[in-house]
């Protein structure tokens, strides 16, 4: 019996073993995978604190649909931000022109327009922008 017993203890060391080389292993390639996002992450940080130059936004505005609704015309737009930096409280106008004179005017305030991204808008007419020449200016924005 105590021979059984000895064999039994020798088996299980044995299994225990392999249990924990497979357990280290993997504790291995975990530790690796994180060592690697976190000198991914430091990298891309580093990269963004040393080479974008940050400065101003450069924001602009473009028109992507008009289309009447509920007796008015809407003119849905789009403001991008190509700068480095987040313009907030960001202005944009619309002129209705025809022959160079202003026929009618409409402007929205973005509230944020960060860096590198596009907000969604629109602007109100009473007139159809399809019969006029549509301008948009973006007419300012303060740092946040």
């Amino acid at each position: 019996m105590a021979i059984a017993d000895h064999r039994d203890d020798e088996e299980g060391q044995d299994q225990d073993r392999e249990s924990s080389a497979a357990l280290s292993w993997l504790a291995r390639a975990m530790s690796l995978l994180g060592l690697c996002l976190f000198l991914g992450a430091v990298g891309v940080l580093g990269y963004e604190g040393l080479f974008r130059s940050g400065g101003d936004p450069v924001i602009r505005a473009r028109v992507e649909t008009v289309a009447a609704m509920g007796g008015q015309w809407h003119a849905r737009i789009t403001a991008f931000n190509t700068g480095g930096t987040t313009g907030a409280q960001v202005t944009v106008e619309g002129i209705l022109m025809r022959d160079g004179q202003m026929v009618e005017r409409s402007y929205t305030v973005f509230d944020y327009v960060p860096a590198g991204s596009e907000q969604d808008g629109g602007l109100f007419f009473t007139r159809d922008p399809g019969q006029y020449e549509l301008r948009l200016r973006v007419l300012g924005y303060a740092e946040p």
